[in-house]
C-alpha cells in the first residue's frame, strides 16, 4: 500500500493564503469527500504542544486548524470536534 504525502508551502500564515494552501493540498487528494461523507462525525487533532503564540510555531497554527474545521468542500459532517 502506498501513502500520498502532499505539501503546500505558503509565505505567510495570513487567512486567504492559508486557505488557497488547504483547498490545494485537499485538490491534490482527491478531495476531502474521499474521506468524509455526509452525516459522519469529524475528529481533528491538532498539534498542540504548548500554549505558546502561533508565531513560535511549536502548535498547529489556528488558521490551519480553522480550515479543517470549516471544510470548504460544501462537506456537513454531523459533528466536528477538536480533542489534543
Amino acid at each position: 500500500m502506498q501513502t500520498k504525502v502532499v505539501l503546500a508551502k505558503t509565505a505567510t500564515y495570513y487567512q486567504p493564503v492559508v486557505s488557497q494552501g488547504m483547498s490545494e493540498i485537499f485538490a491534490e487528494l482527491g478531495g476531502l469527500n474521499n474521506f468524509i461523507q455526509p452525516g459522519q462525525r469529524v475528529l481533528i487533532k491538532p498539534n498542540m504542544l504548548e500554549g505558546l503564540p502561533p508565531e513560535r510555531a511549536v502548535t498547529t497554527h489556528p488558521y490551519v486548524v480553522t480550515e479543517v474545521l470549516f471544510l470548504k468542500e460544501n462537506l456537513s459532517p454531523e459533528k466536528r470536534e477538536v480533542f489534543q
